[in-house]
């Protein structure tokens, strides 16, 4: 391959744990990167001090403590609600006090697709000035339906017309929301527009989804590694072992925390499969 792949952890897999440790674990673990889960939805509303400045010094000062470097926020919330681009503000400006350009949101309900793309359109001036760029990534539960497939993710993109728009893709979100899709072949149709993606396997239990070690779901996943690695495309880990989705694809929150035991294995397993791929 023409380059090491970019390979982090975004922290969904550490929620209800401490990022201090959290971030210790990565770095122990031998990752380079981590994606901050900052998402709205399945645990209520944000603490809007996550994205304070304050809170900016604190996570700057974690990465340096622990010589991890971020390139991407992970900050889903509905893109249609009426307070999106104040919200999506909000965020742009987090992510440039972390050193962050990449802002990892999926989409809203096709239902609300004409306000979707209205809010994108007044989001991107706004990304262009700021330097960063939203991925939008495709939905792994109806109430982000408005991006599925790669065929509306492009849609999406041709009418909202700008380069500060672009693809985070998660062939994990379509195995729930889209199973009759190959969700593999999907994320390499996406690839062209697409900067960064998530790593997340899927296996059914009776009617459930639930996530395990990469190489140990359903999805092969090593065409889509090797593209990422040779268009230098970075990526994460996005392994929400605290939460699986119901039939309809909904997801339900454990309401402990995973234990940290765990957590570890998931990531060290997931890693040794994924460096096995690039040899």
């Amino acid at each position: 391959m023409s380059n090491p792949l970019k390979l982090g952890v975004n922290t969904s897999i550490f929620d209800g744990h401490d990022m201090d440790l959290a971030f210790a674990i990565i770095r122990e673990l031998g990752y380079d990167y981590v994606e901050l889960a900052y998402n709205q939805g399945y645990v209520g509303d944000l603490d809007d001090s996550l994205f304070s400045p304050a809170n900016a010094q604190r996570i700057r000062a974690l990465l340096d403590k622990h010589q991890l470097k971020t390139l991407a926020l992970g900050c889903t919330f509905n893109l249609a609600r009426p307070e999106a681009v104040e919200y999506m503000l909000t965020r742009i400006g987090f992510a440039q006090a972390i050193g962050v350009k990449l802002l990892n949101a999926c989409t809203a309900k096709r239902e609300d697709y004409a306000a979707l793309v209205g809010h994108l359109r007044q989001i991107a001036p706004h990304l262009e000035q700021a330097g960063c760029c939203l991925l939008i990534e495709n939905g792994g539960d109806h109430n982000y339906d408005a991006f599925a497939l790669a065929a509306e993710g492009e849609q999406l993109l041709r009418e909202v017309g700008s380069a500060a728009v672009a693809f985070n893709g998660d062939a994990g979100n379509m195995v729930s929301l889209r199973s009759d899709a190959d969700a593999i072949k999907q994320m390499l149709q996406l690839l062209p527009q697409m900067r960064h993606c998530h790593i997340k396997d899927v296996y059914k239990q009776g009617i459930e989804f639930h996530f395990p070690p990469i190489g140990q779901g359903i999805l092969e996943y090593q065409p889509l590694i090797k593209s990422l690695a040779v268009h230098d495309i970075p990526c994460t880990l996005e392994i929400p072992l605290r939460m699986h989705r119901l039939a309809d694809s909904m997801p339900v929150r454990s309401d402990t925390p995973v234990e940290l035991e765990r957590i570890v294995e998931v990531l060290r397993e997931s890693k040794r499969y994924i460096d096995g791929l690039q040899h």
